[in-house]
């Protein structure tokens, strides 16, 4: 029975590509896996098969995973999500004057909350403080704000970027006489999700 699933996985390859891509010798990985250089050359040459533990102690001095000594690597998954403007869930405040378009396709990061907001002259918008630790990050396209976070007050125009705590309580208002329209995005901490 021939079953290409039985196949002994390249070791030898994978760690031979894993030691040059991290410009390492094989005097290099030695000293620092504590395996002698005889062992890992007959293994990158196929020679021999490594017990667990010999590929834990390489894998552990590559800074690596065992599953790549064994697997390799994995083909990288395409991203390429469009989210047409049709399909951004939108938000529109209970005065009609500040409306949110939920940017967040299928695919960020848990942590990445974007949006892309409108802001009619003399809409204000408030927020209670975010999760700890969270930043908030707000690029003016058109138009003039001023937003207050916390004790601090700053106003942008098009093309002005801030940067600040989402963890306090904040205001983006439109002090010009056009509609603002500004980009934002929420980095939320990983532990936080």
């Amino acid at each position: 029975m021939n079953d290409s699933s039985l196949d002994i996985p390249p070791i030898g390859e994978n760690l031979k590509r894993e030691r040059m891509e991290k410009h390492l010798s094989l005097g290099e990985l030695s000293k620092q896996s504590g395996i002698s250089k005889a062992m890992l050359s007959q293994i990158e040459s196929g020679r021999v098969n490594p017990t667990l533990v010999t590929l834990w102690k390489t894998a552990h001095a590559l800074n690596i995973d065992v599953s790549v000594l064994i697997e390799g690597k994995k083909q990288k998954q395409d991203f390429f999500c469009k989210l047409t403007s049709d399909q951004q869930a939108k938000i529109t405040s209970d005065d009609g004057k500040t409306e949110f378009m939920i940017l967040s396709a299928p695919g960020l990061p848990d942590a990445l909350e974007m949006y892309h907001m409108k802001l009619k002259p003399k809409a204000k918008h408030t927020s209670e403080p975010h999760a700890d630790g969270c930043r908030e990050f707000v690029l003016v396209h058109s138009g003039k704000i001023r937003i207050t976070n916390g004790n601090k007050q700053t106003d942008l125009s098009a093309g002005d970027f801030l940067a600040y705590r989402g963890d306090l309580p904040h205001t983006i208002e439109n002090i010009g006489k056009t509609e603002a329209d500004v980009h934002m995005t929420d980095l939320i901490p990983q532990s936080l999700k």
